[in-house]
């Protein structure tokens, strides 16, 4: 309970300290921009709560893992961060209505506090982005395909341009 109460209160100031900064500096239309794994950065951190399931039309950034925890009083019980989706959010699913753009996958991080999770960052489906996905009304107009890219951190994976 301690340790969950301390991870809240740093992951809220050091969301509303990227929240006032990201005012400052303006990304050109088109630029190229690059997003940290979510050990490092999440923007929605200051209006997540900690929950022993994730509500319907919701994601989660984080996993806390227990014995005898606040999800499980008899054995071992996860909780779950959960934040509302948003653009550019690396979140630990892909919730209806979004695409992502890039993974990030961890031995025992935020989004698997026991085995190998993988995060995705999240964005809204929209004409001319690169997207690892091909969202419902969309279609693509060229593909790239990497070995260990941005849409499989283990093997071959495919972007797809959006346009729609």
């Amino acid at each position: 309970m301690k340790r969950s109460r301390i991870r809240t209160a740093i992951t809220a100031m050091v969301g509303s300290a990227a929240l006032a900064l990201g005012g400052l500096a303006a990304t050109p239309a088109g630029a190229a921009t690059s997003a940290a794994p979510p050990a490092q950065k999440s923007l929605t951190a200051a209006s997540g709560f900690w929950a022993c399931t994730v509500p319907a039309g919701k994601t989660y950034t984080d996993t806390d893992r227990r014995y005898r925890g606040n999800c499980n009083p008899s054995g071992w019980g996860t909780s779950y961060y959960v934040v509302d989706p948003a653009d550019g959010v690396w979140a630990c699913t892909v919730p209806s209505g979004y695409t992502y753009t890039d993974t990030d996958r961890t031995y025992r991080g935020n989004c698997n506090a026991q085995d190998w999770g993988t995060a995705y960052l999240l964005a809204v489906p929209r004409t001319g982005i690169w997207a690892c996905t091909i969202p419902p009304g969309f279609s693509y107009t060229d593909t790239d395909r990497r070995y260990r890219g941005n849409c499989n951190p283990q093997d071959w994976g495919t972007a797809y341009l959006l346009v729609g």
